[in-house]
């Protein structure tokens, strides 16, 4: 709107709206009140915007002046101004953590300190709903934030990406193209970018709800990072990668497809799934010691996803007769 139309009053408009320009970045430093420095990160982002656009500084536009005094992305700065004093309260609830979300959090940490043993640093976590993935995920983030490392978060979906710290979509993270479900093609990210810079500088990746990513957009990541990080023969550049879902869910929708192409296109179907090191979590955190019948549902469901089960049977009265649509 800045770049291709006549607005007549920018000043005003950024006036009425800069809350919920800046919405983000407040989740994002899990700040109360909105601040100086809060405004500043969305003016920052909407510089960058305008520079992608072709446009000039944003205050040629009537708005106040970002940090950015001439074209250069604020990206490795944002993922740098998390404030370590709160992150290290967050750390301490990993002492919360039960015994498998604690091997996978210790075994991610291990990794990062030890990136350099391994060719493939990737890590599956399996988790069905109610078991603490976000929980373990957010700590895990935090925990690596607060030791000056870059950690990013991103998800497959818009809504996925809220429930992270400092969570994005990965196609807006990692620039990944819309392309056909059976292509394989490379992020629009150039070597001498902020956002390549950002990646070189990178410890740790989490992608939340993987499951429902086609495998090739995974691949598609994959190649581009072993390109721009000049590291032909090792997964996602040598960068820590764990990726979360359920299989139980929602697959990849692969358009016209059916049963055979969803499972064809699943993350599971590509060539990088053998060399994930799987973890799971299978304790329902979210069901109370006296929830008796919860937990045998909880006990079967998990059953029905591993294909341990035989056929379900609703009960008899599980629905009510009507005599009309």
């Amino acid at each position: 709107m800045l770049v291709f139309s006549e607005l007549e009053d920018q000043s005003g408009i950024w006036e009425e709206t800069k809350d919920l320009f800046a919405s983000d970045f407040l989740q994002c430093q899990k700040a109360t009140e909105y601040n100086d420095e809060i405004y500043l990160d969305a003016l920052d982002d909407i510089q960058e915007h305008v520079w992608n656009c072709g446009g000039g500084s944003i205050t040629h536009y009537g708005l106040p002046l970002s940090r950015c005094g001439e074209k250069t992305s604020n990206i490795i700065r944002r993922e740098k101004a998390y404030n370590k004093e709160k992150l290290t309260e967050e750390v301490k609830k990993s002492l919360l953590l039960n015994s498998k979300q604690r091997l996978c959090y210790d075994t991610a940490l291990f990794r990062i300190e030890n990136a350099q043993k391994y060719r493939h640093n990737g890590i599956f976590l399996d988790a069905p709903g109610g078991t603490g993935k976000s929980f373990v995920l957010n700590i895990l983030l935090d925990t690596v934030r607060s030791q000056g490392k870059i950690a990013l978060a991103v998800a497959s979906s818009d809504i996925a990406s809220t429930v992270l710290h400092g969570g994005r979509t990965a196609h807006n993270m990692f620039k990944i193209p819309l392309m056909d479900y059976n292509e394989v093609c490379a992020c629009s990210i150039k070597k001498n970018s902020e956002l390549a810079k950002l990646l070189s500088m990178t410890s740790l990746i989490v992608w939340d709800e993987v499951v429902m990513a086609n495998k090739n957009t995974l691949a598609t990541l994959d190649v581009s990072l072993r390109d721009i990080l000049g590291v032909p023969g090792r997964f996602m550049g040598g960068i820590v990668f764990v990726c979360a879902g359920d299989f139980r869910q929602i697959l990849p929708v692969i358009r016209g497809g059916g049963m055979n192409d969803e499972l064809e296109y699943c993350i599971k179907s590509g060539y990088f799934w053998d060399d994930l090191l799987k973890l799971e979590l299978t304790r329902n955190v979210r069901l109370k010691a006296d929830d008796a019948k919860n937990k045998i549902f909880a006990k079967n469901l998990l059953a029905l996803g591993r294909g341990e089960s035989g056929p379900v049977k609703l009960p008899e009265k599980f629905g009510i007769v009507v005599e009309t649509r």
